[in-house]
């Protein structure tokens, strides 16, 4: 029985992969098929037609924005969303769960987008064609892209770059240290990652990196820092704390094994046992907007004591004038470091520096407003889209 269940398991897998590239030759053919028309298109665009998809990551909503200031139609596509956000401007999440349907909707949008876009922005684990194997862009979707002279752009956001190896020799706390989910929440094969990454390179106009993403990537650029923040969504709240009132501190952990979450619970509760009045409050499987909601009411924002870079929840922190508190390994991984108000803590001082902020919590506006004119100066939409506008320059893919 289990030599039978076996060979029907390769079978059917044999039976996906002959689908898969019957699917791949049939789009190239009528690829070719369509050059006329694809060229015709091309000429009649008096502006660039930019599309942003792939992983349906927060920031590249408000990454297409800055794009649309350069003069660039720039639209947003995923095939599913998380719980987060589903703000994308093609959100095809519910054709996608359709039996059957689902099986061609990659191949239509494919064909249909090199149609009629000129750029194309991804990250390194997937595009718009169903990926050979978890982690690893689609290689016939490159191909076509070169072959087709489409401007590609590859980002990263972490897990699609982050291997075990190289991220364990980067010190004592980093983002391996707790996981339990090797091999599925990040790419995690060192050779898988390498492989990835220099055949992506290899085949696009350019990649982006930032803080600890850079540690994983080949000749990246790095210093476009692409999480900005639509401030107008972000109305400073800047603590007010009173000796007689309860210190709140707000974490956000997408997932806790990944962002020190025990370390910062274990540190209030000590701090609660010798008679601080402080509360930490999680929040966790709660739409954006809701979050944003309650972000509002923290007199500190913890975003990670392991992961050695902070998230896109400390630039939102900063954005509404909160303190931030987070682990940075080097202080080259931030944008203007001199000026950057982040409070460095390690799994080991969560403690002792929360415990400095509660003798001293006149210093936690002073901080707030700092993180505020930091945002204000250097992660709002149209300093993105400054930053944008050099790479491009830089890269020659703009005059």
């Amino acid at each position: 029985m289990f030599t039978r269940s076996v060979f029907f398991l390769r079978k059917d897998g044999k039976m996906k992969i002959l689908i898969r590239y019957f699917f791949e030759f049939v789009t190239f053919v009528l690829i070719l098929l369509l050059i006329p028309l694809l060229y015709l298109l091309s000429k009649f665009r008096n502006r660039v037609r930019s599309l942003w998809s792939g992983s349906p990551i927060i920031n590249m909503t408000v990454n297409v924005k800055a794009e649309r200031l350069l003069g660039v139609d720039a639209i947003t596509l995923v095939y599913d969303t998380y719980f987060i956000t589903e703000a994308f401007d093609y959100n095809l999440k519910k054709i996608c769960n359709m039996p059957v349907i689902r099986c061609f909707v990659p191949y239509f949008v494919f064909i249909w987008s090199c149609l009629f876009f000129d750029r194309f922005h991804f990250y390194f684990d997937r595009g718009l064609l169903p990926p050979r194997k978890s982690f690893e862009f689609n290689p016939f979707e490159l191909s076509i892209y070169r072959f087709l002279n489409k401007q590609v752009f590859i980002w990263t956001y972490g897990a699609d770059v982050r291997s075990k190896i190289v991220t364990e020799k980067l010190g004592e706390f980093n983002c391996c240290l707790e996981c339990t989910d090797e091999g599925k929440a990040c790419i995690c094969d060192d050779a898988r990652r390498i492989k990835n990454i220099v055949r992506v390179t290899r085949r696009v106009s350019g990649t982006f990196a930032m803080g600890d993403m850079k540690e994983y990537t080949i000749k990246s650029i790095n210093d476009t820092f692409f999480w900005p923040v639509e401030l107008e969504k972000y109305e400073p709240y800047f603590p007010d704390f009173e000796p007689a009132k309860t210190l709140k501190v707000v974490h956000a952990p997408n997932h806790r094994q990944y962002k020190g979450t025990k370390y910062i619970i274990e540190a209030v509760n000590q701090l609660k046992s010798e008679g601080f009045d402080i509360e930490l409050l999680l929040v966790e499987g709660v739409p954006h907007d809701k979050a944003v909601e309650i972000y509002r009411s923290a007199d500190i924002i913890f975003d990670q004591c392991i992961i050695g870079f902070h998230g896109y929840f400390a630039i939102e922190g900063m954005a509404m004038g909160k303190p931030v508190l987070c682990y940075i390994r080097k202080p080259d991984y931030l944008l203007y470091p001199e000026e950057c108000p982040i409070i460095n803590v390690r799994a080991d001082s969560i403690k002792e520096v929360l415990r400095n902020l509660l003798l001293n919590p006149e210093i936690l506006k002073l901080l707030g407003q700092k993180g505020r004119k930091y945002i204000e100066k250097y992660y709002t939409v149209s300093a993105f889209s400054e930053r944008l506008k050099k790479s491009y320059l830089d890269g020659g893919f703009m005059k």
